[in-house]
């Protein structure tokens, strides 16, 4: 069985292994200055807001991703999750919707259940 994580874009890739060592300031690096989180109903734009949630969210959640499941769709790429952590009912399944730019950042991540 092949490793999903093999399949995924450098950036996604790149983003999810800063996400589990929990390195916020390496994550800027792999979303496009103008780019868009969408998680737990709150909007951030930009690589410093974008650097500040993943920091906040560390902290509060101590989150760790294993990635189950990569779908690739025009104009997107869909990776289902698993997600371990310090929060109510963990672990979870979550999806992330991201999008890449021209230059192969991520421009958008949406997650949802």
């Amino acid at each position: 069985m092949s490793n999903p994580v093999s399949s995924l874009a450098p950036a996604i890739a790149g983003y999810i292994a800063a996400a589990n060592a929990r390195d916020s300031s390496a994550v800027t690096r792999f979303f496009a200055e103008d780019a868009n989180v969408f998680d737990e109903g709150n909007h951030r734009v930009g690589t410093q807001a974008i650097a500040q949630w993943m920091e906040d969210t560390a902290q509060r959640y101590q989150p760790r991703v294993q990635v189950l499941n990569v779908q690739q769709r025009t104009g997107k790429v869909l990776v289902h999750n698993l997600i371990s952590g310090t929060f109510p009912g963990s672990p979870l399944e979550l999806r992330y919707t991201f999008r890449l730019d021209e230059q192969g950042k991520i421009s958008r991540l949406d997650i949802s259940a």
